[in-house]
């Protein structure tokens, strides 16, 4: 884990990404990744609208911008994160403003501790002060990555764990 970085998602991203969404299911431990399953043309169109909202365009009716990062070790993708421009009532009960997920070829490794705390600068970058996560509760690994990256547990039920991180 030498030269890890995250790279802002491209319409210009190619095979290797697409592989790595192609391993990490459509929903594990509630992440979405809605490219599961689609042709390369669908995924290339995909990033065409995701990059629209990147810049707060074309988004659905109750979204906010969005933004779409790889983690990179040197030029291969290990991971995958979204970072939200504020919380809504809604993500705030299920998601927050951060989500992730690491390739299960390379889970177990510290990837996701680094892929979160990226994306936790990231948000101090983009000037947002308060950020929200959601953790099922049968993810023991994730919510391990809060604590560790600093987030204040703020609630629970029955279902997942509720952090905050004052950013």
């Amino acid at each position: 884990m030498a030269e890890l970085f995250i790279q802002q998602l491209s319409i210009l991203n190619g095979s290797k990404v697409y592989d790595m969404l192609q391993r990490i299911g459509p929903s594990e431990n509630a992440f979405n990744n809605e490219v599961n399953g689609m042709t390369y043309k669908q995924y290339q169109e995909w990033l065409i609208k995701m990059d629209a909202w990147s810049r707060g365009e074309q988004l659905p009716d109750g979204y906010v911008k969005q933004w779409t990062y790889w983690l990179m070790d040197f030029d291969r993708p290990v991971g995958y994160g979204k970072l939200r421009e504020r919380a809504t009532e809604a993500s705030k009960r299920f998601g927050g403003n951060i989500g992730y997920a690491i390739d299960p070829l390379y889970r177990g490794k510290g990837y996701g501790n680094l892929l979160f705390e990226l994306l936790l600068l990231e948000a101090k970058k983009k000037n947002i002060i308060e950020v929200y996560s959601t953790v099922e509760k049968f993810n023991y690994s994730s919510k391990k990555v809060h604590e560790k990256c600093g987030g204040r547990l703020i609630n629970e039920d029955e279902i997942r764990w509720y952090f905050l991180f004052d950013i």
